[in-house]
């Protein structure tokens, strides 16, 4: 259930993140004091502790209640209910969580006494997994150091008998008794554990908040670095994002100066692209495949499908009439072209999935599902599922386009020719999904 700072988008998420992780590593801590509290009134009730039951068992099951709240709350909202946003990214849980710990242990270092010395810093630890806070951590310096002289003072009185607290007033059987504790009361007696027992412990307490202190800021500042790396290394990407976009925008002007219709071809392919992939990410097949990302990588890349064709001459291009063959071999070289130029141009300014994905679309856009495209005659789901959707919306905008060669067609027939090339031409399950889309196509083929 750790969330990982890698999924951070902005720098709101790292510190959201992190308040996250030590809400959840918290909660697990207060897990492990409920089991304590647990294994405490197990002990006392075999006498390996020797409390009243009337006093152990009530303070034990505080403890639990209290403990298992948040956990319990947790447990419900997230796991069972599954509601967001989680309740480890409500703000003012960490304050429960830490109030509750103190009342946990209050009750647990009365019972214990000297059992449960060390159990006084772990509020102060369990506060230093949090964002360092000036006002929290002087009101935990302060609750730590009052800890320390209400379970002293609550030991003397109902916890496990100490020889040391009772200082032999009583004997085992009579301090067993609490009646009998506040017999032996005296103010003497209270500044005497006062300087020679709750001193020396606060002493040893306020070193370990100075302590928990330095590393809450040290991972406050190691934070805020992250932060300003995120911001630096997300300004870069901004600033590669948009050269790389602009070499694609001036790329496809170049190809729209040789053929206007291949010019204005890209754009609305681009568009058939995202519809396709949009649809398609509703489906259990897809999901994982197609996230939002990677469609914004498709679109991204689908202008550049033909990018090859700037190789190919102005005579085989723009030819009005049928291509022989061997004008038709050297237009199939375009895809291989593409993905050549795409190497070259973006192989230092996109990210690799980008490139990946650009180059699939260049070099496999012309592959068919039954192996007979080009240019290395790919088959079935060999062929890249961005190449794939580029060739649907490759084929369906050259089939309603004015061409040099042709005619536009209706858009409703090209439509049932894409639909008539299933488990052929194009990817059948694909095809399959497209009748739910077919008004978007259509309306996105007679738009300006």
């Amino acid at each position: 259930m750790k969330k990982d700072f890698s999924v951070a988008k902005n720098n709101n998420d790292i510190y959201t993140l992190a308040e996250i992780n030590a809400n959840l590593f918290n909660l697990k801590c207060l897990g492990i004091i409920a089991l304590a509290a647990v294994l405490v009134e197990v002990l006392n009730e075999f006498k390996i502790f020797t409390v009243e039951r009337a006093v152990m068992l009530p303070m034990m099951i505080v403890t639990i209640i209290f403990a298992m709240i948040p956990v319990s709350a947790y447990f419900i909202h997230d796991r069972l209910l599954k509601k967001t946003p989680s309740l480890l990214e409500w703000k003012g849980l960490k304050l429960i969580i830490i109030s509750v710990t103190y009342v946990g242990f209050v009750l647990i270092c009365v019972a214990l006494s000297f059992h449960a010395v060390l159990m006084t810093v772990v509020p102060v630890l369990m506060t230093a997994q949090y964002r360092y806070n000036r006002k929290l951590s002087f009101w935990v310096a302060f609750a730590t150091i009052l800890l320390v002289p209400i379970s002293i003072y609550g030991a003397f009185f109902f916890g496990v008998p100490d020889r040391n607290l009772i200082k032999g007033a009583l004997s085992d059987a009579d301090s067993l008794i609490i009646a009998n504790r506040f017999r032996i009361y005296s103010g003497k007696r209270m500044i005497e554990i006062l300087f020679h027992y709750i001193m020396p412990r606060i002493i040893q307490v306020v070193t370990v908040v100075i302590l928990s202190i330095g590393i809450s800021k040290r991972n406050a500042r190691m934070l805020d670095r992250q932060v300003d790396l995120m911001r630096m290394a997300k300004d870069e990407m901004e600033k590669r994002s948009t050269m790389q976009n602009k070499v694609i925008e001036d790329l496809a002007s170049v190809i729209e100066t040789r053929d206007i219709g291949t010019g204005e071809h890209v754009k609305r392919t681009k568009k058939y692209v995202g519809i396709i992939a949009r649809e398609l990410k509703k489906y259990d097949k897809y999901r994982d495949i197609l996230t939002d990302d990677v469609i914004n990588d498709i679109e991204s890349a689908a202008p550049l499908h033909d990018v090859g064709k700037i190789a190919v001459p102005d005579n085989i291009l723009l030819k009005p009439g049928k291509l022989t063959d061997e004008e038709f071999e050297k237009i199939k070289c375009h895809s291989q072209k593409g993905g050549e130029m795409i190497e070259n141009i973006f192989g230092n300014l996109a990210d690799k999935n980008m490139l990946d994905r650009a180059f699939n679309i260049a070099v496999a856009h012309h592959e068919k599902w039954n192996g007979s495209g080009y240019p290395e005659g790919l088959k079935g789901e060999d062929i890249p599922i961005e190449a794939r959707l580029m060739a649907i919306a490759d084929v369906f905008d050259a089939l309603v386009s004015d061409r040099v060669y042709k005619k536009a067609m209706p858009p409703e027939e090209a439509f049932d020719l894409i639909t008539d090339g299933a488990g052929t031409h194009f990817d059948p399950d694909i095809v399959k999904i497209l009748e739910s889309i077919k008004d978007d196509f259509i309306k996105a083929a007679t738009e300006e």
